[in-house]
């Protein structure tokens, strides 16, 4: 039935799971590099849909796409971890500052990249599962929806403040190293949760 319980649980579960979870290390690393509302609106656009999904398909999604679940993982994993690795050819490449208009053009594509790369991260994750799970359990998928939602929104905001303060602190090489590794390390755990479910 809904209501205020399966809202605070639903918030209350979902941003504890969240925390250091892969998909904060993308937010963060995207807050690095790009302007920080673009990312923001970006990743709550994605988690905000992510859950959506959830909460609305329920258990039919998990009983359809089960064994496809693995396979947008793994690859979800291989992305992040070419978008790691291609942030060092590029560095290496363009040892220079880059020229305003592809500053320009990194900034008009900051909130695709953040809102896909969100959604995808979190599509068949822990948090989409929880929230299918409190949906059917507490039969809410608005209360549950609106919780879940909440709960992943202040964990964008709360990933886009560290990005933002990491970017002021940090030299440009040393901002570049950080976002390779943080989408190397969000791409691995990607597929590390792929493999342990099956």
């Amino acid at each position: 039935m809904e209501g205020v319980a399966p809202f605070v649980a639903a918030l209350g579960l979902i941003a504890l799971l969240e925390l250091g979870d892969k998909t904060q290390l993308v937010t963060i690393s995207l807050a690095t590099r790009h302007p920080w509302r673009e990312v923001l609106a970006g990743a709550v656009l994605g988690l905000v849909a992510a859950t959506a999904v959830g909460a609305a398909v329920g258990g039919l999604l998990a009983a359809t796409l089960g064994a496809w679940l693995t396979y947008i993982k793994v690859g979800g994993g291989i992305l992040f971890i070419l978008i790691g690795v291609g942030t060092i050819v590029q560095a290496v490449r363009h040892h220079v500052q880059e020229e305003p208009e592809e500053m320009v053009k990194e900034r008009r594509s900051a909130f695709a990249t953040a809102a896909s790369f969100n959604f995808l991260a979190e599509f068949g994750d822990k948090t989409q599962i929880a929230v299918i799970i409190l949906a059917a359990s507490y039969d809410a998928p608005g209360s549950v929806f609106l919780g879940g939602s909440a709960g992943l929104a202040l964990i964008a905001v709360l990933s886009v403040v560290i990005g933002t303060g990491l970017s002021r602190v940090l030299s440009e090489k040393w901002l570049r190293l950080l976002s390779t590794v943080l989408f190397i390390l969000a791409g691995a755990l990607l597929i590390l949760e792929a493999f342990l479910e099956l």
